[in-house]
């Protein structure tokens, strides 16, 4: 219950102004106890498939750990609950969509971020997915973003051989390093509380932060087939 009181704030306060006419329409108090009880089960659901794929998993990706390449941020492997439901609410808000929808497209409850040396990257990252593929995983998503705006790295979204969805980033040392630097201005660019001013400063320092990213050799090239 305490906890959430907490969503409940944390929604009146941040997020309610985003809301569509629709449900503005309705009381804001029973809107908000009943988007909180649908988004907790929502989540629990979530986090508990995470929980039981994420042992399979992560002795999968820790098998990447070659020639240099780490695992980085594995406590937070699982999204915690809370950001997950702000997650479920804000991409309903954005898509337009139910929160069930919005909870069955989100991808990144268990997550993985692997960093490999700038000489290195090119090769190891085909190496890499080779292996997952090899080990039963699909690949429903490949998105290479270097040389972008924002997001320097490669971003994969993958279904286990027990089909939950499993995200893995690639990153090197410098882009990792950047992109955990500008974390709190893409917090700023991604809350629909923050006003259009703070969002162009936020837009401002993304750029700059991601400005200062040096692309590894041959990581603009590199593509792998999706389902």
């Amino acid at each position: 219950m305490k906890q959430i009181k907490k969503i409940s704030k944390n929604i009146s306060d941040n997020v309610a102004h985003s809301i569509y006419l629709q449900y503005v329409r309705h009381s804001l108090t029973k809107l908000t106890t009943v988007a909180v009880m649908t988004m907790t089960v929502l989540a629990q659901s979530l986090i508990a498939e995470a929980q039981a794929a994420e042992p399979d998993v992560t002795r999968d990706v820790r098998a990447l750990e070659v020639n240099g390449a780490y695992l980085t941020g594995l406590p937070h492997r699982i999204k915690a609950e809370d950001r997950l439901m702000q997650k479920i609410l804000a991409d309903a808000i954005k898509d337009n969509v139910n929160l069930a929808q919005a909870a069955d497209s989100i991808s990144d409850v268990l997550r993985y971020t692997l960093v490999i040396r700038d000489e290195d990257y090119s090769r190891q990252v085909p190496e890499a997915m080779q292996k997952l593929t090899d080990s039963g995983y699909q690949v429903v998503k490949f998105h290479n973003a270097w040389g972008g705006k924002f997001y320097q790295g490669i971003n994969v979204q993958l279904l286990s051989p027990a089909g939950v969805k499993t995200e893995l980033q690639f990153h090197t040392p410098n882009s990792y390093a950047i992109k955990q630097a500008s974390h709190e201005v893409y917090e700023i660019r991604k809350n629909p509380a923050s006003t259009p001013e703070e969002v162009a400063e936020a837009t401002a320092q993304s750029i700059a932060y991601n400005n200062q990213v040096k692309m590894p050799p041959g990581a603009r090239d590199i593509v792998w087939k999706t389902i």
